[in-house]
């Protein structure tokens, strides 16, 4: 029998690629390489298998081997960015996707593709242009609209949002995830119209635990407008707690990695610097528990004119997990710790200014506002001794109740926790009592800022910040709700008005349903 030439073989790679037999598509491209080692196209596909086969890095060899022959071709390029995006190589995938979109490209797979690595840097003003572009082109995919709804979201383009949303949910009625992303966006609205709906899917046979998830937060938000507290606090814990069985998370595991962190920079042992005296001074560091008011802080100091923002960068646990030199699957646990403290410190903070430098930004200071730095303030300081670090307090059973009815990325682990009211009480309590271990460690080196009084005294809180951070005050530190920045965490919308306090003391709304959180505070002498 003859065997299979080149188109044939390539023909029966597309229809593999179509069905999603990664295998076939693998063995078809491997026949076509053996007969034409530089056929693009063939290393194109054989790079998608192999992504798909979680070896990312192997897929971004294969896609500069197709590019080495078409170097311009906007797919190849595209499929590069995207890539490069998953392994976190920020200077690489701009590049690649800016070089894709010089193309010009006009399918609208590709676009939607160049804007979503964008966005997940956060180049929400790089990308619309493809999402909405990606969305005149094919207006019926419910994605697209969803992905160009979101970047509008974060720009800050509400009603250009809330169209994209409700178009990608008239298109794909059960897109559970669209309908809590526009209860999002909503949330400071009096509507409750979609609670019928809402509570239609939710009673759907064989639904999904992600989607009851989503749906459930939806109705949550819908009940809690119609002062229908208790209910809504049922329909988070049940589907919470389904999620949780799921994932078998136990807080145990949290609680290990709290105390490996504290053992490692035992209060017995006062930190030195191992770094050079000057690394880290244009590093600002915003952290604390998620939902304290991280987000609000960042847009008042990104206002300063000497200021900006770098948004929840990865950079410092990438750094640490990359010098911890540890094959761990976990970005941070007990092998990357012991790892990281045994690297040279210096090497890490210089590592971590390198990628913060590719970013192009060079004000005075640049904020990294991921909250969960928390847990590598010791590395953080040790590596960067000039770092400015201004840490969030607010009062726990508000943040309890903020974590509970907020739904974190399921991707990460960090966020666990928050399946569980009694895993999210424990877990404030762990943090507390790690920053009061970082606070007898570096004492004046972290500058503390108190939600509540903010709320009360913004200009008089900001002025004494502005001193911590030795620049001087400006009045549009206050009209930060003016500025068009975009802004990517889950505070998007309520930093578009101005300091308001209607979040202080939210709990009382929930005093009953809360009472098992409160006890565990009661406990640990928080309250």
């Amino acid at each position: 029998m003859q065997n299979p030439s080149i188109p044939q073989l390539h023909a029966a790679a597309e229809q593999a690629l179509n069905r999603g037999d990664m295998r076939t598509l693998h063995q078809c491209c491997r026949q076509i390489l053996q007969l034409e080692p530089a056929h693009s196209d063939a290393w194109f596909l054989i790079s998608i298998a192999a992504a798909a086969a979680g070896q990312v890095n192997k897929a971004l060899e294969m896609i500069e081997r197709a590019l080495a022959t078409a170097p311009r071709n906007a797919e190849y390029l595209s499929q590069k960015a995207r890539y490069c995006a998953q392994l976190n190589l920020y200077a690489k995938a701009i590049q690649a996707a800016d070089a894709a979109m010089a193309e010009s490209p006009e399918r609208a797979l590709i676009l939607d593709t160049l804007g979503v690595v964008y966005a997940k840097f956060d180049e929400h003003e790089k990308a619309v242009i493809p999402l909405r572009r990606a969305v005149a082109l094919t207006p019926d995919n419910a994605q697209f609209q969803f992905n160009l709804a979101s970047a509008e979201q974060f720009l800050g383009n509400q009603q250009a949002a809330r169209t994209a949303y409700e178009k990608a949910i008239s298109l794909q009625p059960g897109f559970s995830r669209a309908r809590w992303a526009l209860s999002e966006l909503e949330k400071n609205d009096t509507q409750t119209a979609t609670s019928g709906e809402l509570e239609k899917l939710l009673a759907q046979h064989g639904l999904a635990a992600e989607d009851q998830l989503y749906l459930s937060h939806a109705l949550a938000r819908d009940l809690e407008r119609a002062g229908d507290y208790t209910q809504s606090f049922r329909y988070l814990a049940q589907a919470k707690t389904r999620y949780r069985e799921k994932i078998g998370y136990d807080f145990s595991q949290d609680a290990e990695l709290f105390e490996a962190i504290k053992s490692a920079f035992p209060g017995d042992s006062p930190i030195s610097e191992s770094a050079s005296a000057s690394l880290g001074e244009n590093c600002l560091f915003i952290l604390g528990m998620p939902r304290s008011g991280t987000t609000l802080v960042e847009r008042i100091l990104a206002s300063h004119s000497q200021i900006e923002t770098l948004g929840e960068l990865h950079e410092i646990p990438l750094a640490i997990k990359h010098h911890s030199q540890s094959r761990s699957a976990q970005t941070l646990d007990l092998e990357v710790i012991a790892g990281a403290l045994a690297a040279d410190a210096e090497s890490i903070g210089r590592d971590y200014v390198a990628r913060c430098g590719e970013r192009g930004k060079t004000a005075t200071r640049l904020i990294d506002k991921l909250p969960m730095n928390f847990l590598y303030l010791g590395f953080i300081l040790r590596s960067l001794p000039k770092a400015k670090i201004v840490v969030l307090d607010r009062n726990p059973l508000d943040v309890c109740l903020s974590n509970y009815r907020q739904l974190f990325s399921f991707n990460f682990r960090y966020y666990h926790y928050h399946y569980s009211l009694a895993d999210t009480a424990r877990y404030i309590c762990a943090y507390k009592d790690l920053m009061a271990h970082w606070n007898s460690l570096f004492g004046d080196r972290i500058y503390t800022l108190n939600y509540e009084k903010l709320t009360e005294n913004p200009e008089q809180e900001a002025r004494a910040l502005m001193q911590y951070l030795a620049l001087p005050w400006e009045a549009e530190c206050l009209e930060f709700y003016r500025s068009g920045a975009a802004v990517s965490t889950a505070s998007s919308v309520q930093v578009r008005q101005p300091i308001y306090r209607s979040a202080v003391e939210r709990w009382r709304k929930y005093e009953k349903e809360l009472q098992p959180a409160a006890e565990i505070f009661a406990e640990a002498g928080l309250i």
